[in-house]
């Protein structure tokens, strides 16, 4: 692992913070520098990638939204991503917590500090290439983030945040098991699991449903699906993995 030379890329439209960081990693890494979201979605296509650099404040595509398109991508779901910015706001903050990234740096950033974040995310990428992957719906980005700081430390975690998306989601990916509120908006949780099934005839995801309510009405729908579970939130930590453990270990 030491002698190897992980693939970066850096996503940035300032030129001089490109070329700084480019330096500071270009004896640890080979280097692929972009200057738009547009042009990373393309280069991690054509090139297999370890660690991505990827500055927020840039214009048409910022880095949330590249954000999104890479976990759309199966060639860069789970590649590990750390935001460099000037900015560090409330909301910039929260809404790197929310959405899942692997490290934080607020320009400048001095030499050190960024090779040694680089090469602690790309080793725990390693560790986590055997991992389960857990896709966690619900539209509560809060509750997501919990759900989140429960499992990240056993199991590859994906939130999204709406029913459409995750049906788009899963049209490119199969998750080992899927999380899943039952009250959302447009579509209950019992609905979202019958359009799952139905888009997943060769392979049966295991789900589990979690609900605020869980009275016999909302049972009775859900039975049909044959869910793995119907857990009432909020639930704990040890109750969650046990039923995570048990569905994905029948």
């Amino acid at each position: 692992m030491e002698n190897v030379r992980p693939n970066i890329l850096i996503v940035d439209d300032d030129l001089q913070a490109l070329e700084t960081m480019s330096l500071y990693l270009a004896d640890i890494a080979e280097v692929f520098t972009v200057t738009s979201g547009s042009q990373a979605i393309e280069m991690v296509q054509l090139h297999n990638m370890d660690v991505i650099l990827l500055d927020v404040d840039m214009p048409i595509m910022d880095g949330f939204k590249t954000l999104e398109q890479f976990r759309n991508l199966k060639e860069c779901i789970n590649v590990p991503v750390i935001l460099v910015t000037g900015k560090s706001d409330k909301y910039t903050v929260m809404n790197s917590i929310c959405m899942g990234v692997d490290g934080y740096m607020v320009k400048p950033v001095d030499k050190e500090s960024l090779r040694q974040k680089v090469m602690e995310v790309y080793r725990k990428k390693d560790k986590s290439e055997s991992r389960k992957t857990i896709l966690a719906i619900d539209d509560d980005m809060t509750y997501l983030k919990l759900i989140d700081s429960y499992l990240h430390d056993n199991y590859n975690v994906i939130m999204i945040n709406s029913a459409k998306l995750a049906l788009d989601y899963l049209l490119k990916h199969t998750p080992d098991l899927i999380l899943l509120d039952y009250q959302m908006p447009l579509y209950n949780g019992a609905n979202v699991m019958n359009m799952i099934q139905r888009n997943q005839e060769e392979v049966q995801i295991p789900v589990i449903m979690l609900s605020g309510v869980l009275d016999k009405e909302i049972l009775k729908k859900c039975y049909p699906c044959k869910p793995a579970a119907c857990l009432v939130k909020p639930v704990s930590k040890e109750v969650l993995i046990e039923n995570i453990e048990r569905a994905l270990h029948p």
